[in-house]
């Protein structure tokens, strides 16, 4: 872009000639001179075409502007518009200070923690939506919620910009046994149990069928014998065994429970800039209550706006001794195992279930032991020292 600005003139005249010659000799700025029907045309900067139209009443020559171009002209047009001058320049501010702040929070890596509870655990530790886009705050929040949190074994959030990822491992989460096909790796038990079938594409089978392994030992091995050397490969198999587990539930015949009423009430905050303002007067009185959170993007027409509205919700509740007969304790129980196979043991075969009541000085105990069928094969690779 040519800052300056460029004019295109037209000189017309007896003594245009001469008038471009004495131009040229105080080496004025002329480009481009051209002659189309009689008419002299040149290209000149915006500065000089004033000394040029000065210049040309002594030679008896007019001159005018054909054509402008550059920013110059297109800020020099500005100059007579301050209202968008400006809005130009708040809209620069604005659009410069909101992106000192944090206004988008992508979780990464959660496999039985929802997003918004995530986002709700981030908040409570000081970092949310809003808040200044620097690394102190997300460390911060990093500490205080490993040192707090059970359910998490590591997380890390990193500020780009208005952007925060949130990466992060769960303590429950399932344990990821897939390794990059080029690592040397065993095939180890899962857990313990009889082996029933084998199928080994890749490795040295160390157990046959019928024989019981116990969790972690090497069932399949990536060391093999290649001539007179070893080498290590990457172990390949599907190891299907037989194993049981046991689980236990617990039950008192007579239990405290919480009975939520009609009673609603409702508050709202408006989130901006990291700061929580109330909108309405708060609940005084959140005894026996249980409250919910939904947060929402504060809208103009189809446009974000920079700031969340969080709106609490309190239930009350009433707290009532329920006593049940035996039968319903053992429905209750058989219901809870049936929910803990259908949750935690879905990717295997339930061969049969042994189930046990103990009463207790309360209530019922439900022992149980759960047979089943599958894969028990993981991978685990071979590390050179």
């Amino acid at each position: 872009m040519n800052i300056k600005g460029k004019v295109t003139i037209s000189l017309i005249g007896a003594y245009c000639e001469e008038f471009i010659n004495e131009l040229i000799e105080q080496k004025a700025e002329l480009e481009n001179i051209r002659n189309i029907d009689g008419v002299i045309y040149a290209e000149t900067s915006a500065g000089n075409y004033r000394f040029i139209a000065r210049a040309s009443r002594s030679f008896g020559v007019r001159t005018r502007v054909v054509s402008k171009r550059g920013a110059y002209f297109r800020l020099a047009g500005l100059r007579k518009r301050p209202g968008l001058i400006a809005g130009i320049f708040v809209s620069s501010a604005i659009v410069l200070t909101l992106r000192l702040f944090v206004w988008h929070i992508e979780i990464h890596g959660n496999e039985t923690l929802t997003d918004e509870y995530m986002l709700g655990l981030l908040e409570q530790n000081g970092f949310t939506a809003g808040v200044l886009a620097n690394d102190t705050d997300a460390l911060n929040a990093e500490r205080n919620i490993m040192l707090s949190s059970d359910c998490i074994r590591w997380i890390n959030i990193e500020v780009n910009g208005s952007r925060a990822d949130v990466y992060m491992n769960e303590n429950n989460a399932s344990e990821k046994h897939d390794v990059d096909y080029k690592t040397p790796c065993n095939i180890v038990a899962e857990r313990a149990g009889v082996i029933v079938d084998t199928n080994v594409t890749s490795g040295k089978l160390m157990y046959e069928k019928g024989s019981g392994v116990a969790e972690g030992s090497v069932i399949v091995s990536g060391t093999v014998s290649s001539g007179d050397s070893l080498i290590l490969v990457h172990s390949d198999a599907e190891i299907i065994a037989e194993f049981t587990e046991e689980k236990e539930f617990g039950m008192s015949y007579t239990t405290v429970e919480k009975v939520p009423s009609g009673d609603i009430t409702e508050t709202r905050q408006l989130m901006l800039f990291g700061i929580v303002i109330p909108l309405d007067g708060g609940v005084t009185d959140t005894a026996n209550t249980i409250c919910t959170q939904t947060t929402g993007q504060c809208r103009l027409f189809e446009f974000e706006l920079p700031a969340k509205i969080r709106t609490d919700t309190y239930r009350k509740y009433s707290e009532i001794t329920v006593t049940r007969k035996a039968d319903d304790v053992r429905r209750a129980l058989e219901r809870d195992l049936e929910m803990y196979i259908h949750n935690f043991l879905n990717k295997y075969e339930v061969l049969g279930v042994e189930k046990n009541f103990e009463e207790t000085e309360n209530g019922l105990v439900l022992k149980s032991v759960i047979r089943l069928k599958g894969n028990i094969a993981v991978k685990k690779p071979i590390y050179e020292h």
